[in-house]
């Protein structure tokens, strides 16, 4: 209150896509109008005296880095305004410690008299619903929560029955007006991805290609799709995603990313298993045949540049520590190959990760020797279909699972629990704000990782037991087929049949994970 007795009133109002129903309509009681009409009702009835709205349109109650809330804070810190005033609680936020920081302690110290109207609260006043404000704000976060869930669940039902949910569609394909999550040709630019995969079977290099576009004053996607600061250059990554995506034979590749929080806008990606792939979804610019052919191409090509040396392991080695893929690089004078993390190679001095330099040739004549070993046992077992029939290993795999789905629920339940106590803790006094927002930090980690263990463990479980383990004769043949080989024979082709991957550890361990064993 101002020294003459008197009010200056922020009003604020945010709106955000967590506030629409189910078919992603906003709700018109949450709506923009709405809150203004409500705020501006009650200060009138109050003799309040407005001095600015404060809107956030599109913005997530789950973070406090909102433009119209950045600019209300500073009012408040240069002493314009002494009160707040929102429709409800979960208009200001749904982060709970972020939400009790500024109601319990940056108002406060501030001297703002900050009311939630449909919530009763008034900090000026004692009322029951200051007295329930920290449960109703730990119940707008988790509401986030649970809505974030659903939203994920309901997307990924959507991308597994085929329907694109892209903000664009790619370049070569537009929305369809008549349904959003389905793709239809753009003639124009579908000519252009033609005579890219054209040019490059004919054996055009992606530089090459660049070139003749570039050339030829063809628009490049962003200017095509008439985006913000589209650039006017054809480059070569951009070719090469192109000639790299299924989408162009008519096949939808979904799910990649995922959010590391609900809270977070950083992502990352999911494993390859967790992808969501469908087929014939739409109608394609290239057929397959001409889409295998570049891909085979594609390969060739990547390879080309080590003196068309045939690294045979490229592809399959894997660092054990970081999880990045391991190259093969050249010595200065182009004498020997040799094995490097390409975790480390992006920043060496970063310390993520260390080397892993073997030398290749050495590497390759190791896996060979165990492959073809491997090979000799099965060849060796007798009654190799009985074998592959026994459900022991799948039982045995199958109690390990149940057993980890068993310990990681039982964390996740403890961890809830520390949660609430932690809070109740905090509300009684015993602990602060900043000790709370540490052990709320660790622990809600702890629910996240726990979450997302038990959801892949749930995914092998489903794999398992949907597989029957019928007899899979061509193991055999191919086995035969390998050990006929001479090294020089080898196929990448034959090797992906038969192994999966190659780790290798900072201390030059190396395991190979084996399809055929993984049956037997």
């Amino acid at each position: 209150m101002n020294n003459d007795g008197t009010y200056k009133v922020g009003m604020y109002i945010r709106l955000s896509k967590e506030d629409c129903d189910k078919n992603g309509e906003k709700l018109e009681s949450e709506s923009i109008t709405n809150q203004r009409e409500l705020i501006l009702k009650f200060i009138k009835e109050n003799n309040y005296n407005l001095y600015d709205e404060y809107v956030d349109d599109g913005f997530s109650g789950t973070t406090f880095d909102r433009p119209a809330f950045k600019r209300l804070i500073r009012d408040i810190e240069d002493k314009k305004i002494n009160m707040v005033i929102t429709k409800d609680l979960s208009r200001l936020g749904r982060d709970h410690i972020y939400f009790g920081y500024y109601v319990e302690r940056f108002f406060p110290e501030n001297g703002i008299r900050y009311i939630a109207i449909l919530d009763r609260v008034d900090t000026m006043i004692d009322s029951v619903g200051n007295e329930m404000v920290q449960f109703k704000a730990v119940f707008n976060e988790w509401y986030c929560r649970d809505i974030s869930k659903k939203i994920i669940s309901i997307m990924s039902n959507k991308k597994s029955q085929g329907l694109y949910l892209g903000n664009r569609a790619p370049y070569g394909y537009k929305k369809d007006p008549n349904d959003r999550h389905k793709l239809i040709i753009d003639t124009e630019a579908a000519e252009v991805v033609k005579l890219i995969f054209s040019l490059f079977i004919k054996g055009m290099g992606c530089r090459s290609i660049c070139r003749e576009l570039n050339n030829r004053g063809i628009p490049t996607p962003s200017q095509h799709m008439n985006m913000p600061r589209a650039g006017n250059k054809w480059y070569e990554c951009v070719i090469f995603k192109i000639i790299r995506n299924p989408v162009y034979r008519g096949t939808l590749v979904q799910n990649k990313r995922m959010k590391v929080s609900y809270k977070s806008k950083m992502t990352r990606y999911r494993p390859k298993d967790q992808w969501i792939i469908s087929e014939n979804t739409h109608e394609p610019i290239i057929d397959k045949d001409t889409f295998e052919k570049a891909q085979n191409l594609c390969n060739k090509v990547r390879t080309k540049n080590l003196n068309s040396h045939n690294i045979l392991l490229r592809g399959f080695m894997r660092c054990k520590e970081c999880g990045h893929t391991i190259g093969v690089n050249q010595n200065t004078d182009k004498t020997r190959y040799y094995t490097l993390c390409n975790g480390y190679k992006r920043d060496p001095k970063s310390g993520y990760c260390t080397t892993h330099t073997m030398r290749y040739e050495y590497l390759e004549d190791l896996v060979l020797k165990d492959i073809r070993s491997m090979c000799k046992k099965c060849i060796d077992i007798a009654n190799l279909e009985n074998i592959l029939k026994n459900k022991s290993n799948r039982n045995t795999k199958l109690e390990e699972i149940n057993a980890e789905l068993k310990k990681n629920t039982t964390v996740l339940n403890q961890t809830k629990h520390q949660i609430e106590e932690a809070y109740y803790d905090k509300l009684n006094g015993i602990i602060d704000i900043e000790i709370y927002k540490n052990v709320y930090n660790k622990l809600i980690n702890i629910v996240t990782n726990s979450e997302m263990t038990i959801k892949e463990l749930k995914n092998k479980k489903i794999k398992i037991e949907k597989n029957d383990l019928n007899i899979n004769k061509n193991y055999k043949k191919i086995v035969e087929k390998f050990l006929s080989l001479k090294k020089e024979d080898i196929s990448v082709d034959m090797l992906a049949s038969i192994i999966d991957k190659i780790t290798i550890d900072k201390d030059k361990n190396i395991e190979i994970f084996y399809k055929i064993k993984s049956v037997i």
